[in-house]
């Protein structure tokens, strides 16, 4: 950049120098972005970050300074993500990002500490959906069996989530809804491992949920479908809801990468190239498969795109649930 141009004189610059030292000091550390490590805050505890940690090695190859994670877990991510909207925004505090902090929270909770649409998106680490899982001596052996089933139950057949207005509680009404059933009971778990254990021993019929697709692989649940858009590159003959007569009842959620708001175009930029950059990495892409998401590389500008496209399609779906959690 010239700063002795037409418009700024050697002399102007001078005196403006002397009269904003903050200013001038302020436009060169930003383009010298990044000088320092930068924090990631992660609205959950250790463990959840495994996938994340890969992502952020390969940024931090590129831009030349390391991450550091910053656990702040709870209140449904509520409060990583107030921090993260009150940091300063200057490029070294960025937020783990999901549809709970960045769609789904605003529509269940009428007074939240921070404004999820102020977060500026940098892109997405990779898209999650959920399963319809039964246990393996389930009677039901297919959607269609399921949906028979409970339309036939009057007191409603039972399934489990981790929680009440959380994304798989959502598909599971929306399912509901699309198939015609009455009545469904559901069940919210705490832990990300109560509902399957109680599906194992038979105290629920089935349940949506992503992460037990581990145990799905592992032969110790069984899957019925995915409510993804298209079949899931792990498990490719499991059919989509959608290709079982339920078009509509899909959930792309996701992992990303959000910025407080003012955080200045060109560090969101480079951050958003080193992102874009890390996730065409064969070994970046398989340890994001391998945490149970598909990588779709997004730009700042897709991201927020695909992101209020979620924001119109659950609205809706939220109102008619009548949920508020405050």
């Amino acid at each position: 950049m010239n700063l002795f141009n037409s418009k700024l004189s050697k002399r102007d610059f001078l005196l403006t120098s002397a009269l904003l030292p903050g200013a001038i000091n302020l436009s060169l550390a930003q383009s010298d972005y990044p000088n320092k490590p930068i924090k990631l805050i992660f609205p959950f505890g250790p463990g959840a970050e495994v996938t994340t940690r890969a992502v952020l090695k390969s940024m931090s190859d590129k831009l030349g300074q390391p991450f550091i994670i910053d656990f702040k877990p709870g209140a449904s991510t509520n409060i990583g993500a107030a921090l993260a909207a009150q940091a300063t925004p200057d490029g070294y505090t960025l937020f783990f990002s999901t549809i709970g902090s960045n769609v789904l929270n605003k529509l269940l909770h009428k007074n939240l500490t921070y404004d999820p649409d102020s977060l500026v998106p940098i892109g997405l680490i990779g898209q999650v959906s959920s399963y319809l899982i039964v246990r393996n001596d389930s009677p039901f052996k297919s959607v269609d069996d399921l949906v028979k089933a409970a339309k036939s139950t009057p007191t409603g057949l039972s399934y489990g989530t981790h929680a009440i207005g959380g994304p798989n509680h959502l598909v599971g009404e929306l399912f509901k809804n699309k198939a015609g059933i009455k009545e469904l009971v559901h069940v919210a778990y705490k832990g990300l491992n109560e509902s399957s254990t109680d599906l194992i021993a038979g105290r629920i019929d089935f349940m949506w949920d992503a992460g037990a697709i581990r145990l799905v692989e592992q032969g110790r649940l069984r899957a019925l479908a995915v409510a993804y858009p298209e079949r899931w590159p792990t498990l490719p003959n499991l059919p989509t809801m959608a290709e079982l007569g339920y078009p509509e009842v899909t959930l792309t959620a996701f992992g990303g990468i959000h910025a407080p708001a003012k955080t200045p175009a060109h560090i969101v930029d480079k951050l958003s190239s080193a992102l874009m950059s890390a996730l065409t990495e064969p070994e970046v892409k398989k340890v994001v498969l391998q945490g149970n998401m598909v990588s779709k590389p997004m730009s700042k500008q897709e991201t927020a795109e695909f992101i209020k496209g979620l924001t119109v399609k659950w609205s809706p779906i939220v109102k008619s649930l009548n949920i508020s959690l405050d």
